[in-house]
Formats: C-alpha cells, structure tokens, sequence
C-alpha cells in the first residue's frame, strides 16, 4: 500500500487556535472551564493571584474576603493598594448597566455600553461588610468605609465615611479616640486563649 502524499509545499494550513493565543491551550477551551482550570490549577486556589491574572491590580499583604465574582465583568478597572481589608459581600459595580435600556437609541453604541470607569481602594484601607463601591470612586489612603454602605462619592484619605450614599462621619484620628473608649485591654494573641476570655468576660462561663 503506498503512503498518502504529503501536502504541496505551497498549501496554507490554519494553525489550531491554542498554538497561537498568548494563553496557550486554555484559550481553547470552554469559558467556564478555562476559567475553573486558571483558578485552581494556575493560580492553585489562590484568589489574588486569581484576581491578578483577571487584570485587578492588588497590592501586598491585602485580604479580600469577598468573592471573585464581586469584581464585577471588569476587573481590569479596580486597583487596591497594599494593607487592605476587603470585606465579605462588598461588590464592585464598574459600569453602568442600567444603560441596557437605552443603548438601541445612542447611534454607534457599545453592545457592552459606553459609560464605565475605574475604582481604586488606596493603601491601608478597611471596605466594610456587603458595601457597593460605584463607578469612578476612590478610597483613601487611610480610610474605612462601615458596613452596607453605598459609595458612589470618593471618601477623601483618613476618614471615616458610612451610610446609604456613604458621607464622611469623622476622621481616623477620631475614630481611634472612640475606639480606645470601648477596646478591651489585655486580650491575648492566642486565639485559644482570647476565646477564653471573652467567652469568660460576656457569658461567665468559658465556651
């Protein structure tokens, strides 16, 4: 039997689509797999190196205990800096979705829309439980926003801002003068041991 001929030298073939992505063989597969594959077995479950390969630009020593899909579709648009706590719930709205109305009227429009801006949560910053930070805002440096807040103004650096729109309520400086009035002294640093005493100290009995 003779062998089959090989293609003439002059004819064009199509390379696959994961040799010539940048990403390699991971382009070519599902979304949600390709997705499920860079999270757990690229970034081995880590959420900011995760976050990082999705565009998010996030600092050093930054815990963000929020989810993933918080970061809203454009993660390319948020920058934390370092010493950041991101709280759990808090969401990132980068865009303006309510624009969905409306885009069949604005000739030349996006499909995706045409208004979106960036969010940056500056050094050393605390983003309080289930908070909503809007389009274009920037936090801090040196800021905390409360818990459940809506921000959809920039909270100025060493502040103190909360609320539904969130509104500056005091400085750090005053918050940390409030904060020594109400702090319990003499805690440990032993987790074992601080559940003792406080369980001591509220219950009367250890739990």
């Amino acid at each position: 039997m003779s062998e089959a001929a090989a293609p003439p030298a002059s004819a064009h073939v199509v390379p696959p689509a994961w040799a010539t992505d940048r990403r390699g063989v991971l382009a070519a597969l599902p979304r949600r797999v390709r997705r499920l594959l860079e999270r757990w077995v690229v970034c081995r479950g880590n959420k900011v190196a995760y976050l990082r390969r999705l565009g998010a630009r996030i600092g050093e020593q930054t815990a963000i205990l929020c989810r993933v899909g918080d970061f809203g579709s454009e993660p390319w648009l948020i920058e934390i800096g370092s010493r950041v706590s991101i709280a759990a719930g808090v969401v990132f709205v980068t865009h303006d979705g309510a624009s969905r109305v409306i885009r069949d009227r604005i000739p030349g429009g996006s499909p995706y829309g045409n208004c979106f801006a960036p969010i940056r949560v500056r050094d050393n910053s605390v983003v309080g439980l289930r908070a909503i930070l809007m389009p274009g805002v920037t936090i801090g440096p040196d800021s905390i926003v409360g818990a459940g807040s809506l921000v959809t103004r920039s909270i100025p650096p060493g502040t103190v801002a909360c609320g539904t729109p969130a509104r500056v309520v005091s400085t750090v400086e005053q918050y940390v003068e409030s904060y020594r009035t109400h702090m319990i002294s003499g805690l440990s640093s032993d987790r074992v041991e601080l559940r003792r005493q406080l369980t001591r100290r509220f219950w009367g009995e250890e739990r």
